[in-house]
């Protein structure tokens, strides 16, 4: 419980820096007091939906005849 614990905070560190390292994410301290206050300025993300072309792949189910194996049980009883 501890070991994901601590690989879920490092995953977080990761992507916090990564973000501010590709500009995603900008800080910049606003205050030099006993509590500094951030100005966090965070670039806009836009999500959506566009129609494209694209092939496909199809599955045809076709109707042929191949040889199964069978197997068949019996107690010895033959009943007539």
């Amino acid at each position: 419980m501890l070991r994901a614990l601590l690989i879920l905070i490092a995953l977080a560190l990761i992507v916090g820096i990564a973000l501010v390292a590709t500009g995603v994410v900008s800080l910049r301290q606003t205050q030099q007091a006993q509590a500094p206050a951030y100005d966090v300025k965070v670039k806009q993300v836009e999500l959506g939906t566009t129609t494209t072309n694209v092939s496909v792949p199809t599955v045809e189910m076709k109707q042929k005849q191949v040889e199964t194996p069978t197997l068949r049980v019996s107690d010895g009883n033959s009943a007539q």
